[in-house]
């Protein structure tokens, strides 16, 4: 007896006329100007995949889209992060040589010893905080000052692999699409860049994989836990048996 025949995918673009395109949709054409905007920035990364300020242009241009819109809406219904939304909630964060103080192996030991090998700095607490027009200000103020201490639970170092699977991690967990172009970018520089240990595919693939098996880092309260082992920590979130397979272990 003869299998019916599956539907070819392709088989309708077959028969169109290539020389004529569908028109736009609503949703496309809302889109089309935050992409456009960040099509310099993004062919820049793609040649220099490590250039920071290409990386910014393109989140703060896809930042403003609709689609990156749906995503936040989509992440406030979160409970935990709609609570720290509501709330502005902001910790305390101590300095640098107080958080060296802490018990060795903390949250806060762990993150100070990043700060001072890196040669990075804390961001202060945002002035007119609680003042916020809306949310979204809020959680994109979190996430940015949550950065470095994000490549610390992740395990993620501060380098070309490391920001690609932080880019990784950040696209499944934050559905927005400023971390996917980067990761589009990343993907396409290993066409001519030389090659990184680990190799950025396995950056990126290892990235999307601990993003889906840990919980929201965007809804945590770290400021709660500075004493806290950074092992406690990862055990919390998940992925403590996932880190034991990271690329950046054995690299």
């Amino acid at each position: 007896m003869a299998l019916p025949l599956q539907p070819h995918l392709f088989a309708e673009a077959q028969r169109s006329d290539p020389s004529t395109t569908e028109p736009a949709t609503p949703f496309a054409e809302a889109q089309r100007p935050h992409l456009e905007a960040a099509l310099p920035a993004w062919l820049q990364l793609i040649e220099k995949p490590d250039r920071v300020p290409s990386a910014l242009a393109i989140l703060n241009s896809s930042y403003a889209s609709p689609l990156a819109a749906m995503a936040r809406d989509r992440l406030r219904q979160d409970p935990a992060i709609a609570a720290l939304a509501r709330e502005r909630y902001w910790g305390s964060w101590p300095g640098v040589e107080a958080l060296a103080a802490m018990p060795p192996g903390s949250l806060g030991q762990a993150f100070a010893v990043l700060l001072q090998q890196e040669g990075l700095q804390l961001i202060d607490r945002p002035e007119g905080l609680e003042a916020l027009a809306d949310d979204d200000q809020y959680l994109q103020l979190r996430a940015r000052a949550c950065h470095d201490l994000w490549h610390l639970v992740t395990g993620f170092p501060n380098t070309l692999p490391g920001e690609v699977a932080l880019n990784g991690f950040g696209a499944r967990q934050l559905r927005q699409p400023g971390p996917v172009l980067l990761l589009a970018a990343d993907l396409m520089a290993r066409s001519h860049a030389p090659d990184t240990v680990p190799d950025l595919a396995d950056a990126v693939s290892f990235g999307l994989r601990l993003g889906g098996v840990c919980a929201p880092l965007l809804a945590q309260r770290w400021e709660e836990g500075w004493t806290r082992p950074l092992s406690d920590w990862r055990q919390q979130l998940g992925i403590a048996e996932d880190l034991r397979l990271s690329p950046f272990v054995a690299s």
